[in-house]
Parts: C-alpha cells; sequence; structure tokens
C-alpha cells in the first residue's frame, strides 16, 4: 500500500469510525436508549462531515513517512501513518463545520453545509464541532499512547489548532463589530500584510506543515537535535510559501470558479473577507473603481456581487494570478531543490504537484 492508495486509506477510516461509535457505546450511566440516538446521529455526523474531501493533507502524511523512510512501508507503519494522516482531515472537518457555520456558508462538497442539514440545527453544529476534535484525541491516545513521539504528536495537533484559530480570527475580523452590528466598510483594514499573517495562521500550518511535521515525528526525527531541527524548519519554510500560494489560489477560485467544479458557493465577497483579490484590487483602483467597493463589497446582495467580480475582470486579477502562481512554481521548485536530505524533497514535489493548476 502506498499513499497514492486511496481505498486502503479509506478502509483504515472506516476502522477509525468503528472505533469511535464504539466509544459511544461504552458511555456509562446512559440508558441504552440515550446512547442509541447518540449512535445514530453521529453514524451520520462523522462520515458526512470527515471524509468527501480530496484528502491531500492525510495522505501527505503517509507521504512524508514513505520518503523518510526510503522504502515501502510495512502494514503497521502504513496503518500507523494513515491514522495521524485521518487525524489531520478529522481536525479539518471541525474546522470546516465551524467556519461554514461562521461565514453562514450554503455548501460544502457539494453538499449543504452540515448546521444546513434537516434535524441538525446550528446549536447542534457548534457541539458537533467541538466533539469532532475531540476524538482526535481518543484515537491519538488509542494507538499512540505507547509511541516513543506520543507527547511530541499531541503538541503538534494542539499548536496547530492554537495557530489556526489565530489565523480564523484575523479572517473573521477584517471588519470589526460594534454592539454586535457590523461597522462601517473599512477598507484600509484589507492590506496584504495583514493577510499574509491571516493565511500564515489560518491555512499554512495546519494544511502543509502539520502533515510534514507528523511525519518526521513519526519517524522519531528531535526537533531538539541538530538534524531534526534542520527538517523542521526546512519543512515550515516551504510549507508557508505553499499554504499562501494554496490560499491566493482558494480566493481566486472563490470567486471565478464554477459552483459545480468548486464544490461550495464563494461568499468571500458577500462576508467582507481580507481575500488576496480585495488586497490587490486596492492597490490597483482608481478612486472612482474604489467607490464602486466602498458601495459593493460586504454586502449580501447578487446585483453587488456581480459589480465586485466585474471590478476584479476589470483591473485583470486572473491574469495577475496566473502571473504569481508561474512565479510561485518557480520559487518553490528553487527552494524545494536546496532541501537536504535529497529524498525529502519528494515530499513537497508531491503537495507542489496537488495544487499547481488545480481547479477546485
Amino acid at each position: 500500500m502506498t499513499s497514492t492508495d486511496k481505498d486502503a486509506f479509506l478502509a483504515i477510516y472506516k476502522e477509525i469510525e468503528t472505533d469511535l461509535i464504539a466509544d459511544i457505546q461504552n458511555l456509562p450511566a446512559l440508558s441504552d436508549s440515550v446512547k442509541q440516538q447518540l449512535i445514530d446521529y453521529y453514524s451520520v455526523c462523522i462520515p458526512y462531515t470527515v471524509p468527501g474531501g480530496k484528502m491531500t493533507r492525510g495522505l501527505t502524511v503517509i507521504k512524508g513517512v514513505e520518503v523518510l523512510k526510503q522504502r515501502k512501508l510495512t502494514d503497521k507503519e502504513y496503518k500507523d501513518a494513515a491514522i495521524l494522516g485521518w487525524q489531520v482531515e478529522w481536525l479539518q472537518a471541525f474546522f470546516l463545520v465551524a467556519d461554514d457555520i461562521m461565514d453562514a456558508s450554503i455548501t460544502r462538497r457539494g453538499s449543504p453545509c452540515w448546521y444546513k442539514k434537516p434535524n441538525v440545527t446550528q446549536d447542534n453544529a457548534i457541539n458537533d464541532a467541538l466533539i469532532l476534535e475531540n476524538m482526535i484525541y481518543q484515537t491519538l491516545r488509542r494507538h499512540f499512547k505507547k509511541h516513543p513521539s506520543y507527547v511530541q504528536i499531541l503538541e503538534l495537533f494542539i499548536d496547530t489548532t492554537f495557530q489556526t484559530e489565530v489565523g480564523q480570527h484575523i479572517d473573521t475580523n477584517g471588519t470589526p463589530y460594534a454592539d454586535g452590528k457590523r461597522a462601517p466598510l473599512d477598507l484600509s483594514r484589507f492590506t496584504l500584510d495583514r493577510y499574509q499573517g491571516c493565511v500564515r495562521y489560518k491555512t499554512c500550518y495546519y494544511s502543509f506543515y502539520l502533515s510534514c511535521a507528523l511525519a518526521l515525528a513519526y519517524c522519531g526525527y528531535d526537533p531538539d537535535t541538530t538534524e531534526g531541527k534542520a527538517l523542521y524548519q526546512n519543512a515550515e519554510d516551504i510549507c508557508m510559501i505553499l499554504g499562501e500560494y494554496f490560499q491566493i489560489q482558494d480566493d481566486v477560485l472563490d470567486a471565478f470558479a464554477p459552483p459545480e467544479v468548486l464544490g461550495k458557493i464563494g461568499t468571500d465577497i458577500e462576508d467582507a473577507k481580507c481575500s488576496w483579490l480585495v488586497c490587490k484590487a486596492l492597490e490597483l483602483v482608481s478612486e472612482e473603481q474604489k467607490e464602486i467597493l466602498m458601495a459593493n463589497y460586504g454586502k449580501h446582495d447578487a446585483e453587488g456581487v456581480k459589480k465586485v467580480k466585474e471590478l476584479y475582470r476589470e483591473l485583470k486579477l486572473e491574469e495577475l494570478f496566473q502571473t504569481y502562481e508561474e512565479e510561485q512554481k518557480k520559487m518553490c521548485d528553487d527552494l524545494i531543490a536546496k532541501i537536504e536530505p535529497q529524498n525529502f524533497q519528494d515530499l513537497f514535489k508531491f503537495l507542489l504537484a496537488k495544487i499547481y493548476k488545480r481547479q477546485k
């Protein structure tokens, strides 16, 4: 089994799900009927929210362990790496369930957001996000409690969760609120330095660095040794660049990709997000064009969204992104070529290939 074997990866997911449902069954001091209600509910929630994406984050852990071991993995190593990979996917599910509520999103992966499902409700979905997060630690304890890197693995998830939540705060507070109401739009807050800080914390660590660091930790690389420190630092450096590129790409897709291809309806304009597109637009607009942004950005109005997208096209932001994408590809290729040991380069080539020219 290899990092590209999605069927084998999904089979490990089923084992994890079965164990977690059994944990509910074994909860003490609950009646059988209450337990059954919980089991019925989470037997729907887990498969609806966790699998279904591209699974790149999870598969990256397996690829990383393969690269570091420099050989085909044993069945035990594959299963361990896959379990760790699924915990990254569980973390993603926790974030997305919460993020969709915060953004008032409609669809996710081509289906209604979890909180939009009948019989779920927003209140339940908030609690479900927290339960999905807790399931990560149940699974890590079950499978890695005796592993030499158990504490390091736990700390990676704890640190990454905090980093992502800091990024989410920056993202959702692009426009300030007062007394529960959105303040007037302040375009001065949409700057590339704010955007880059948000992306580093909201996207780069959990979408790229975590998977690479988990592979290093599982393979026994100690960040306190000279060799280990260099490997973790190389991983962080390249992942920050890959993550920013990925998020900028995501912003462009949010505005321009058809929802049936993207798998969701983009809402960055309506939500007044500090996206790469609005930051670049503000560098290029005339005073007249700036007035169009002021009048329409952050409004839940289809005509206003259309006007903002027309402005983006007028400023040729899609073409500007295409130039940026080629520059980032070359920068990443050059950085990857300098990583030692050389076999570690293959992990980042794998990640770059997953996102270069992606359409969804």
